[in-house]
């Protein structure tokens, strides 16, 4: 079985995923002039999919938890890891309060104009470049500093 630490690589996989599916998904239903809100088949997938976009940024962020305690007791000094664990608290919890949002909206059924519609394109474009800047100091951790990495036998 895996360390419990390496299921954080595996587990972020899955918000940075839905979120960018979901401004993909968004960009393109507005471009054609549905509409993302309401209770129409597209508010459906477009409200279905930020709510796994906000779960698995909760499960991603559990997971992230503890493998930042488990590479600070196998002696990462945390100034390596501070950047990325800040990123990624900031990232989960703007992903989770962003789909709370959205449930909200499509459980109260609210239609959303070609402004706000234009507003929310924005705010998912927003969060995608926080994904991407968060994932960038995250490879970092593992690819310069070699954290979560085992090292080879013999070397």
């Amino acid at each position: 079985m895996l360390p419990v630490e390496q299921f954080h690589p595996l587990a972020v996989h899955f918000p940075i995923v839905f979120v960018l599916l979901l401004a993909a998904f968004d960009i393109v239903v507005l471009a054609r002039g549905l509409e993302i809100g309401g209770r129409s088949a597209v508010a459906n997938v477009s409200a279905g999919i930020a709510a796994l976009a906000g779960l698995s940024a909760v499960v991603a962020s559990f997971l992230g938890e503890i493998a930042l305690d488990v590479a600070i007791a196998a002696g990462t000094p945390p100034a390596q890891l501070e950047l990325h664990e800040e990123l990624g608290t900031v990232t989960a919890a703007t992903i989770i309060v962003w789909s709370i949002m959205r449930a909200a909206a499509w459980w109260r059924r609210i239609s959303l104009d070609r402004g706000l519609a234009f507003g929310i394109a924005i705010v998912e474009i927003a969060i995608v470049l926080l994904i991407i800047t968060t994932a960038y100091f995250g490879g970092q951790l593992v690819y310069e500093f070699g954290i979560g990495v085992a090292r080879p036998i013999g070397g």
